[in-house]
């Protein structure tokens, strides 16, 4: 799938990226920094996954809005803050018509797109508890 609508979007890219974000700058990591180790390395793994696939679902509503990807991969190269913003202005702006010469339109999101999408919400922070508790084991 070349693009996402708008409830493809929010169902599986502000999730990502909200979490990617919260374990950035909630956790206040550091680059260079692993006082733990094996913890602070797990935290920068996952928070750069859900990072890629968050940017990856930016760079496809763009595509469904009529708009280039460079401008969304420049703009986390040199305003990553910033792209957060941006990534919540996407929900709320139309589709283009013209999209549709990439690929046909999506078909409406399903029951399973929205679950998929709750448990992106949740299964990083389970993630964050494991690594919490076998950082302790190890």
């Amino acid at each position: 799938m070349l693009r996402y609508d708008r409830s493809r979007y929010i169902a599986l890219g502000l999730p990502c990226l909200a979490n990617a974000a919260l374990l950035v700058y909630g956790l206040e990591l550091k680059l260079g920094v692993f006082p733990e180790g094996f913890i602070e390395r797990g935290y920068w793994l996952l928070a750069a996954g859900l990072g890629l696939f968050g940017a990856t679902a930016m760079i496809k509503r763009a595509r469904d809005i009529g708009s280039s990807a460079w401008g969304i991969l420049l703009g986390f190269l040199f305003a990553a803050p910033l792209m957060l913003l941006i990534g919540i202005v996407l929900c709320f702006v139309p589709s283009n018509p013209d999209a549709d010469r990439l690929e046909p339109a999506p078909e409406p999101a399903t029951t399973k797109l929205w679950l998929l999408g709750g448990g992106l919400c949740v299964l990083p922070w389970l993630a964050v508890l494991a690594l919490r508790y076998w950082g302790s084991i190890l």
